[in-house]
C-alpha cells in the first residue's frame, strides 16, 4: 500500500463510511467481519489510518448495501 496518502480526502471517506455504517446499524466489528477483515479494520479506515484498497471499497459498499457513488457524497 502507498505510504503517502491525502490525509484529508481520507478523513472524509471514513467519516462517510462511519455515516453509512451507523445508518445499518452495524457496529465497526461486525462491518470488519462481513467484509473478511479484521475486527479493527474498520476503525482503522474511519481514522484515516491507512490507504484502503478498492477490492476492500467494493466489500464495504455490498456489505452496507449501497453503490459505490454513496460513498463519494461528502465532496459536494
Amino acid at each position: 500500500m502507498a505510504k503517502n496518502f491525502d490525509k484529508n480526502f481520507h478523513k472524509k471517506f471514513g467519516k462517510r463510511i462511519k455515516e453509512l455504517r451507523k445508518e445499518k446499524d452495524l457496529t465497526q466489528e461486525e462491518l470488519s467481519l462481513e467484509i473478511g477483515a479484521g475486527n479493527s479494520y474498520i476503525s482503522i479506515v474511519e481514522n484515516a489510518q491507512r490507504d484502503i484498497p478498492l477490492s476492500k471499497i467494493h466489500k464495504i459498499s455490498k456489505a452496507l448495501g449501497i453503490n459505490l457513488h454513496d460513498f463519494f457524497e461528502f465532496d459536494k
